[in-house]
């Protein structure tokens, strides 16, 4: 077999976790990033979503493995380490990953080593609270809902107890997940029990991002997302990185790859700063006072 960068077309195996607005414009952007890195050389992509189910991950993954395609590419945390225990040998473009080493699939995010490369999205979640306790009027009980079996959330939650403990009288309210489908009645949950929600970069949750917004924020509690989001009803801003931003970085770091750069030896891309997007419908009917630090730099739509 001819190596990779000798060869006339690329095509790409695409494991998405689940289907969610951010995530889509993610994957788009790594895919025309990548076909315009390649050009002319033609990439085409087989797309399977797993519709955020364990099950059908875990068997997409055995489907990739077993494919003759040139190269993989994931977006998930759950489903790039199920794929990186199926493939070993050819290259994995990991999209957005919160903790590549942490999850076993990398050694240092500057050599990760083995097969397994892309780009990481996550933000200290003490960069995304401070703010939010500058927005008047400031909440005592933050909420948060996610899926417990993503090694990238467990780093998040913990990062996130810990900010929470430096806020005087700021107290965590948890509820877990173990699907999109959970989603609804996790955010019922917590009607009732937080005065503001902060959702973290858990795919299964963002697919039920609707449900979070028309439960939550319809209560008139503020939603605050870190991964996209802020166009979806009920919830007030989104605060992360520009995620399909990081989908041109994967872009690039896959065209390295397949140029000829050993898959070890490719650091994994990282976001540089964070970015605040108000959906000014909510903040509105919210009535919620946001500081001229803030505004001065924040996307309002």
């Amino acid at each position: 077999m001819r190596p990779l960068a000798e060869r006339d077309s690329y095509h790409i195996g695409l494991l998405q976790i689940a289907p969610a607005a951010v995530i889509d414009a993610t994957v788009r952007s790594f895919q025309d990033e990548l076909s315009r890195s390649m050009a002319p050389k033609p990439v085409t992509f087989d797309v399977i979503d797993a519709q955020g189910d364990q099950s059908l991950i875990a068997r997409a993954a055995r489907d990739l493995a077993g494919s003759t395609d040139d190269a993989l590419a994931v977006i998930g945390t759950p489903a790039v380490i199920a794929l990186a225990r199926q493939e070993t040998h050819r290259p994995v473009i990991a999209i957005a990953m919160g903790d590549p080493v942490g999850a076993g699939v990398a050694e240092s995010l500057d050599r990760p080593g083995g097969n397994v490369t892309g780009s990481v999205d996550y933000v200290d979640p003490a960069w995304l609270l401070d703010p939010i306790m500058t927005i008047r009027p400031a909440p005592t009980r933050l909420g948060t809902v996610y899926d417990p079996s993503n090694q990238n959330m467990v780093v998040w939650i913990d990062a996130l107890r810990r900010a929470v403990a430096v806020h005087p009288g700021l107290k965590l309210v948890e509820a877990t997940i173990s699907g999109p489908a959970d989603v609804p009645s996790a955010a019922r949950s917590l009607v009732g029990r937080a005065d503001a929600v902060l959702v973290g970069p858990d795919a299964a949750v963002l697919a039920g991002l609707p449900a979070v917004g028309s439960t939550i924020g319809g209560a008139g509690v503020p939603v605050y997302v870190s991964s996209g989001g802020a166009s979806v009803d009920g919830v007030l801003a989104s605060i992360g990185p520009d995620y399909p931003a990081v989908g041109v970085l994967t872009g690039r770091v896959a065209a390295t790859v397949l140029l000829g750069t050993p898959v070890g030896e490719v650091p994994f891309g990282h976001p540089t700063g964070v970015k605040f997007v108000i959906n000014k419908k909510t903040m509105d009917a919210l009535g919620l006072s946001f500081p001229p630090a803030i505004l001065g730099t924040a996307t309002v739509r």
